[in-house]
């Protein structure tokens, strides 16, 4: 059997934030496994009980975008919804484009082409350039605008992305960690979506050291099975500062442990040991 294959019931499913259930971000429960491969459940909140002074905590601060825009096909095509996948060197953003209404859109539905021009309103547009190599269920878009003007615009048109199994439209804070400030995430770096201030705050009195890097994510889903299950590797943005660098060079000098919130922190971290 496949270590990673589990079933999920659905009443387990993360249907909406912790806090419209009554609860704290850091009430949700935690599953600690032991080192005899034993486990046990706690709440997030007791997390200090697993960890010694001198530890570093590294954090991903990379903000969640409001990654999804409603388009429409110039000059009279349909709507079309476009999730922002991740930044290019160019200032070009990868893009997955769907077909409202479409639960398994196909790659040609809507008659998807290269030029092909988007309309998102509010003075906004881009052009459709080449399908990427490396997975062809993204394409190249070129937007009007750039840089600041363009993440002002997402922030007024946009929605962050949800998938089916999310009961409603939260806003976009709930899909923001606590100590997010880097704008640039097609979804969020979940895995610290649990930390509070006060946690926080709790760890750093009793001598549990933070580093901070950014990497930008991408799509978790490319809405297609086949291809979701090879699970493709996407080029992703990411910066580690010099200061988390000699952070966690020091703490590995001095024995501690260097633990990473999240694989996005993971991925970082290996792809810069060299």
């Amino acid at each position: 059997m496949n270590t990673l294959s589990f079933t999920l019931p659905k009443e387990l499913a993360a249907k909406e934030p912790p806090e419209r259930r009554g609860i704290a971000r850091d009430d949700v429960r935690l599953l600690v496994i032991e080192p005899d491969g034993s486990t046990r459940h706690c709440q997030f909140r007791q997390l200090d009980t697993f960890l010694n002074p001198g530890d570093l905590l590294v954090f991903n601060a990379s903000r969640t975008l409001p990654a999804s825009l409603q388009a429409r096909i110039l000059p009279e095509g349909p709507d079309i919804e476009v999730r922002l996948a991740h930044r290019q060197a160019d200032d070009s953003w990868l893009a997955l484009l769907l077909c409202r209404g479409n639960q398994k859109p196909d790659l040609f539905t809507c008659g998807l082409h290269e030029q092909m021009q988007l309309d998102f309103g509010a003075g906004l547009t881009a052009i459709v350039k080449t399908r990427d190599a490396r997975i062809p269920r993204l394409w190249q878009l070129h937007f009007s605008l750039a840089g600041i003007e363009l993440m002002e615009r997402l922030h007024q048109i946009g929605q962050p992305i949800r998938y089916s199994y999310v009961s409603a439209p939260w806003n976009l804070d709930y899909y923001q960690t606590v100590y997010a400030r880097v704008p640039g995430s097609a979804e969020m770096p979940s895995a610290g979506r649990a930390f509070t201030w006060q946690l926080l705050f709790k760890l750093q009195q009793q001598g549990i050291r933070t580093a901070h890097i950014v990497l930008h994510t991408g799509l978790s889903s490319y809405m297609d099975d086949a291809l979701d299950a090879q699970h493709p590797a996407s080029e992703e943005e990411y910066f580690i500062s010099e200061a988390a660098a000699q952070s966690i060079n020091e703490t590995r000098r001095r024995g501690g442990r260097v633990i990473a919130i999240g694989t996005t922190v993971v991925r970082a971290l290996e792809s810069a040991v060299d």
